[in-house]
């Protein structure tokens, strides 16, 4: 265990995750959406949901609240259902026509929802020295039905800015799934109310130790750091304190709190000998 003095400018950068407004990055995207949105779903046949909840919920796995143009939110997974998926693999080419070619094509702009998603990263595609760009998308049963790129390919090419980009579908294939459906909260609207609400839901009092405890806590303070092993009684209760309570972050083995004790703040990085068994 470790335990950081810590100021409210080390706390934010602990304990927030920033989300550019302006990313292009297909990772976040979803998460941006969610925010814009107050809600979204997203496809996967994985059985582990990603981004992961944000809700101060004691024990559970969690990422850091988000902070996302000038505002903080908390992102939870509200349902998850499982079904059947189609995942189409779709090849688009770089532009070799103007867009007033007289093979088949669409608008990028009247494409569904699910189809602009495939296809954004791609458009225009990034090649290089390949001949084409590959995009992987799930679909659930309401997104085929809307979409012109599955189960068959309605158009030979896609127009966007004035380019027209042949587009092929390479394979579908029926696999199960998920559909996972999240929420956004905006917890606050300034720093000072943020830091309000992470003192209100994440820290904890770090009181009623023992005096075994207490030595603990006052070696990882002195000495940076205290290191016990699985037959330490008095760090697994300690631990256990640690763990029914929400976790700044945290994974199967370690995490982060916000503490305070004796009159001070501290963010704990804790790695409990539970995490051994």
């Amino acid at each position: 265990m470790e335990m950081r003095e810590t100021a409210d400018d080390a706390l934010l950068s602990n304990a927030v995750r920033t989300i550019p407004v302006d990313t292009t990055s297909d990772r976040l995207r979803p998460i941006v959406e969610t925010i814009e949105r107050g809600t979204h779903k997203r496809n996967s046949p994985s059985p582990e949901p990603q981004p992961r909840p944000a809700i101060p919920d004691a024990g559970s796995s969690v990422d850091r609240p988000l902070e996302y143009d000038g505002a903080y939110y908390t992102l939870s997974l509200t349902n998850t259902v499982e079904r059947m998926l189609t995942e189409a693999e779709v090849r688009v080419t770089a532009a070799t026509t103007p867009s007033d070619d007289a093979t088949n094509a669409v608008e990028y702009e009247t494409l569904s929802e699910k189809d602009s998603t495939a296809l954004r990263g791609a458009l225009p595609p990034e090649t290089g020295d390949r001949e084409y760009e590959s995009v992987h998308e799930y679909y659930d049963t309401q997104e085929v039905n809307a979409s012109v790129l599955v189960p068959e390919m309605e158009y030979d090419a896609v127009i966007r800015d004035g380019q027209r980009y042949p587009v092929e579908l390479a394979s579908t294939e029926e696999r199960q799934g998920y559909t996972y459906h999240y929420e956004a909260e905006r917890v606050a609207s300034t720093d000072d109310d943020f830091l309000a609400w992470l003192r209100s839901n994440y820290r904890f009092e770090l009181t009623g130790l023992s005096d075994a405890e207490g030595k603990i806590v006052t070696e990882a303070i002195e000495e940076s750091r205290y290191t016990g092993d699985k037959g330490d009684d008095a760090f697994r209760s300690l631990s256990d304190r640690f763990l029914s309570h929400p976790a700044l972050e945290r994974d199967e083995e370690t995490g982060d709190w916000f503490v305070r004790y004796d009159g001070t703040e501290y963010i704990a990085a804790l790695r409990p000998p539970q995490a051994y068994e």
